[in-house]
């Protein structure tokens, strides 16, 4: 099961593109930011999924003469994408944020220093928090699938303000 061949598969199931052109595609769509995918894992994976034939590519002629290659799903990548959709949509999402590792260890640091750690990571899910709704209202033009994400995304960050809301206050008061 991989998010990566399935973000891949769906970048040429679009339209016929190169490894280069999948990782504009994905930094534009900031992919990164909702799936675990990596810019430097783009062209590995490109080239596995052609070595597996789920893509093929074709060598073409580039800007200043260099040769590329321009890959697009097969039928058998078409039928791997689906199964990878159907797996990836029954799965328990896994929620892991950073922070965590901050809170297992609150106790032990000094009660001062526990509360600005939890101030500082309010006040990193109040940014991201900002940066989605102002996202959200700057581009209103997002397709369907963006905009839900990030509308997703912003949810989670109202829960989770209150979530370290209380937890900030249960600290205090300990």
């Amino acid at each position: 099961m991989s998010g990566i061949d399935l973000i891949v598969l769906g970048c040429v199931a679009k339209q016929p593109r190169s490894a280069y052109d999948i990782q504009k595609d994905v930094e534009e769509h900031n992919l990164s930011e909702w799936t675990r995918i990596s810019i430097p894992s783009i062209y590995k994976k490109v080239l596995r999924l052609e070595e597996q034939g789920y893509i093929a590519g074709d060598e073409v002629a580039g800007e200043r003469a260099a040769k590329k290659n321009i890959y697009h799903i097969t039928d058998k990548g078409r039928e791997y994408m689906e199964s990878l959709m159907t797996e990836l949509s029954l799965c328990q999402p896994k929620v892991l944020m950073d922070f965590n590792a901050v809170i297992c260890n609150l106790n032990k640091v000094d009660k001062p220093t526990a509360l600005v750690l939890i101030k500082n990571i309010i006040s990193g899910i109040e940014e991201s928090k900002q940066y989605y709704h102002s996202a959200l209202k700057e581009h209103a033009d997002i397709p369907l699938v963006g905009r839900t994400i990030m509308e997703q995304q912003e949810k989670v960050c109202v829960t989770l303000l209150e979530w370290a809301q209380n937890l900030y206050n249960s600290y205090k008061e300990e």
